[in-house]
């Protein structure tokens, strides 16, 4: 519990290193809510940066990180005490009269499925992508004490603002405080859905809002796992907040903010990119239906366009800097390096207009063409709602114009749910705001009735999902059992650990979780896209200073060169693994 405890800490930094740079650019929060949000994102931001400015540099220890920590934290400490002090005042009493039986019992499920997460986030991580790189990378950064290129990777130069967050808790010596970072995006992302909502509609509409959003199963179960797409969802929704602020207060400064956030948004991802093309045509119709001059629209978007690009450009000059592509590996046709991933190639069902009009159906009903993740029924249940919303007003087009903006761009790219959690947030504020329309002129009862069913079921789900997290904390089961039970590699990685020197080199074959592994590792597939040796010879150069080892998943395709190279030679490991729902396939290691 003390990594929680140092979490906590850092949290409460960010918030006063945050608030400091948020009274020069916003100077009347319209909550104490909204005031937690945006000041938090930024003051994450400033440390996040922090930490990336000092592993580029070669300085990534702990002594140093802790230094920087200690100096905001000092710059911090005034605006802190100042705003948890004012905690006496919240006025909880005065927020939950007048509140309905339904809207408790939202606003009891916004708390207890936070409460549920979090035992799977005290659990070890068994998460696909958060093993394979989004903490086996910093964990790497951290052996080499400098972030920077890993040779054979197809990620390390992408985007890496959470994966600094991730660095922090590794260096802590804590995968749970790595963890805690992207639970504690999930949270923001709800805590800035509710901030809109009760700001622009009110307090029924932001509970059921946020409720909605926090409670679709697809969030919660990414809350858990060190992933980034939380922190992408989080960073978007507040940038496109800060637009319709600024659309009522044509304000510069909160026009910075906004591009701020864009910037942190592609800092994360680099889909983060849609977020800001979603804006920057949002801002370019905001001006011109204004009818303002040409060197006020050119202004507006400078001033965005300058904020966005300032804050995120650092990750994709970098990544030109080293591999001549700033979106490393993708369009190689353009760049000089790279090669054809085809990434986002298998989601989705149909990529054309009858594709894109059935998305609220496929979305739900087909997920396992989307990645998987759940939405929820609700979306479709309150879908009609949305005939209740007056879409001549602003609160309601610009959520809107945004949605169908970022829903075309995500379409065209990559048809995976993860990468549209921020459309989820603004869908479920206009599925609230349609469906209180509606319950001020009807009575709703069998509607409120089904929607409250539902949503308890999707807390139940929660409960289910995370299980044997519970068991874990609850002392049914140990750490060492949950991680043999529930990672393909761990036993795996226990067998290449105690049984190979240390430096010796590890080539993988279809499989890319790496984190368990304390050895070097090689991802065969990505070797093979940029190297121009052949397998054996660079076997053979390594084999000069190190010990070679091949990891093969046998379930993989069927390499020519790879089928010569085991062909008569006996494997020192075979173990057979459940790889996915109801498939297993066997690890064989072979001594080279």
């Amino acid at each position: 519990m003390t990594s929680v405890l140092y979490f906590l800490i850092i949290i409460i930094v960010s918030y006063g290193l945050g608030k400091r740079l948020l009274d020069f650019l916003l100077r009347d929060p319209g909550s104490r809510v909204e005031d937690f949000v945006f000041s938090t994102g930024l003051g994450l931001g400033i440390i996040g940066y922090a930490v990336y400015a000092i592993g580029s540099m070669g300085f990534l220890y702990l002594h140093y990180v802790l230094a920087v920590l200690i100096v905001c934290g000092i710059l911090a400490i005034s605006p802190a005490i100042k705003y948890f002090y004012r905690f006496k005042h919240l006025g909880i009493k005065d927020f939950v009269f007048g509140l309905s039986l339904f809207e408790k019992m939202l606003l009891a499920v916004l708390i207890v499925i936070p409460v549920v997460c979090l035992f799977g986030v005290l659990s070890p991580e068994i998460g696909n992508d958060a093993l394979s790189y989004h903490i086996y990378h910093p964990k790497v950064f951290i052996e080499n004490h400098k972030i920077g290129y890993i040779s054979f990777s197809r990620e390390s130069l992408w985007p890496y603002l959470t994966e600094m967050f991730f660095t922090i808790g590794l260096l802590f010596k804590s995968v749970t405080m790595a963890k805690m970072f992207h639970y504690f995006f999930g949270i923001l992302s709800a805590l800035s859905v509710f901030a809109f909502a009760r700001r622009f509609f009110g307090k029924k509409e932001a509970l059921l809002s946020s409720a909605l959003f926090y409670s679709a199963p697809g969030i919660f179960m990414q809350s858990v796992y060190s992933y980034i797409d939380l922190s992408l969802c989080f960073y978007s929704f507040v940038a496109l907040y800060l637009i319709v602020l600024w659309n009522e207060n044509n304000d510069a400064g909160i026009l910075i903010l906004a591009g701020v956030f864009a910037g942190l948004s592609s800092a994360v991802k680099l889909l983060g990119g849609i977020t800001f093309a979603a804006l920057f045509a949002i801002i370019l119709f905001i001006s011109l239906r204004r009818r303002l001059s040409s060197n006020s629209i050119l202004k507006n978007l400078f001033i965005f366009c300058g904020a966005a690009l300032l804050i995120s450009s650092v990750w994709y000059l970098r990544s030109y800097a080293i591999l001549k592509n700033p979106v490393y590996p993708f369009l190689d046709r353009i760049f000089t390096s790279g090669w054809d991933d085809k990434l986002g190639e298998a989601m989705g069902l149909r990529r054309d207009l009858i594709g894109f009009l059935r998305l609220p159906w496929d979305l739900v009903m087909n997920m396992h063409k989307f990645g998987e993740e759940q939405i929820g029924i609700l979306s479709l249940i309150l879908l009609p709602y949305l005939a209740f919303l007056n879409f001549k007003e602003v609160r309601i087009r610009i959520p809107s114009a945004f949605l169908l903006a970022y829903a075309l761009i995500w379409f065209i790219v990559d048809q995976n749910i993860r990468f549209i959690f921020v459309g989820i947030a603004v869908l479920c504020i206009l599925l609230s705001a349609g469906f209180y329309n509606a319950l001020r002129r009807y009575n709703l009862n069998i509607i409120k009735a089904l929607v409250s069913l539902c949503i308890i079921f999707n807390l139940s789900l929660c409960v289910y999902y995370n299980r044997n997290s519970i068991k874990l904390a609850i002392g049914q089961m140990s750490e060492e059992t949950y991680l043999n039970n529930y990672e393909r590699t761990y036993p795996v990685a226990l067998f290449i650990n105690k049984n190979t020197r240390p430096g010796s080199v590890i080539i993988s074959i279809g499989e890319p979780r790496f984190f368990y592994f304390d050895r070097s590792m090689r991802d065969y597939y990505i070797w093979k896209q940029v190297s121009k040796e052949t397998l054996s010879a660079y076997i053979e150069r390594l084999k000069k200073s190190e010990d070679v080892f091949l990891l093969l998943r046998d379930d993989v395709a069927p390499y020519e060169e790879i089928q010569r190279l085991v062909k008569n030679r006996p494997a020192i490991f075979i173990l057979p693994r459940e790889v996915e729902e109801s498939k297993t396939a066997c690890y064989h290691i072979y001594r080279l």
